[in-house]
């Protein structure tokens, strides 16, 4: 649908989604687990990222903290643990919208053909070595700038290699998505679920926090001033508590591969299917499609 106009199908799927999280109120973590699987669902995404990002912003890195992770077989870990690694702005798509003015509060919805030409994204490393590797390609993106300098809530909900491409409506039905929810997708700062029978000390619960935050040994023993000695010690223990082997298994573990309220005047936003354009200047917007000639990112 070229002109954007949602579709009263995905609408009222998403009022479902968001009026059954509600009930799951005093659950965060899976009220957050429940929204962003739904969402996937109702653009039939294959994968989805819920992420706190900071340093986003021209010349900035795009360090990236996981939120949340979707998937019906966790494909994207990978393509996530290596821009947790690197920083999004690895990922050319992720790059162009790091380098549009931040505008604190604001919403920005775009498809990855909103942001960077065909060339620019088949020939990025990132996404030959690791979108590729995993089977996911076309992507669409919404970001949530803060009132903190360079840190937004981002969402990246990726389809499959051969997969149907995003179009104007799943942008905007994403768009309302993040506009509506989006002090639901907050990190709920919840305790991690621990198997039963599994006792982390203190310092083992810091441990496993900061490794959700993406921090590696050294920073991890940097911030709770202790050794990276330590520290492993520390990993290998919530390890074998978990039953996995590695980062990438426990953060699947955690956040989830698989899926397990809503806010006041929702029903009325969505029955009345206001464009996000219609928001107040400055505050939220969509990206408007770009053609030939048009400014969007090419390669650098």
């Amino acid at each position: 649908m070229a002109d954007g106009n949602l579709r009263s199908s995905q609408v009222r799927a998403l009022l479902r989604l968001v009026n059954t999280a509600h009930a799951l109120r005093e659950r965060p973590q899976e009220r957050l687990r429940q929204l962003l699987t739904g969402v996937c669902r109702i653009l039939g995404a294959e994968e989805g990222a819920c992420v706190l990002e900071r340093d986003f912003g021209p010349a900035g890195r795009g360090d990236c903290t996981v939120i949340m992770l979707n998937g019906r077989s966790g494909s994207a870990l990978r393509a996530l643990e290596a821009l947790r690694r690197m920083g999004n702005s690895r990922n050319p798509a992720i790059r162009s919208l790091m380098d549009r003015p931040l505008v604190p509060g604001a919403i920005v919805t775009a498809m990855r053909r909103d942001l960077v030409e065909d060339r620019c994204w088949y020939g990025s490393p990132y996404v030959d070595h690791y979108l590729r590797a995993a089977g996911l390609d076309d992507s669409v993106y919404s970001i949530r700038w803060s009132g903190l300098p360079r840190e937004v809530q981002g969402l990246g909900i990726y389809r499959g290699w051969s997969g149907r491409a995003f179009d104007a409506a799943d942008r905007e039905l994403l768009h309302l998505f993040h506009a509506e929810c989006s002090p639901l997708l907050d990190s709920p700062g919840a305790a991690v679920e621990v198997p039963q029978g599994v006792q982390l000390s203190r310092r083992e619960r810091q441990t496993l926090e900061l490794v959700l935050d993406g921090l590696g040994d050294k920073q991890i023993a940097e911030r709770l001033g202790i050794s990276r000695f330590t520290v492993n010690h520390y990993t290998k223990s919530i390890y074998r508590g978990f039953e996995v082997n590695s980062r990438s298994e426990l953060i699947v573990r955690i956040l989830g591969s698989e899926a397990r309220g809503a806010t006041p005047g929702l029903e009325h936003s969505l029955s009345n299917r206001m464009p996000p354009t219609s928001e107040a200047p400055g505050k939220s917007r969509v990206a408007e499609p770009v053609g030939d000639g048009q400014r969007r990112r090419g390669c650098d």
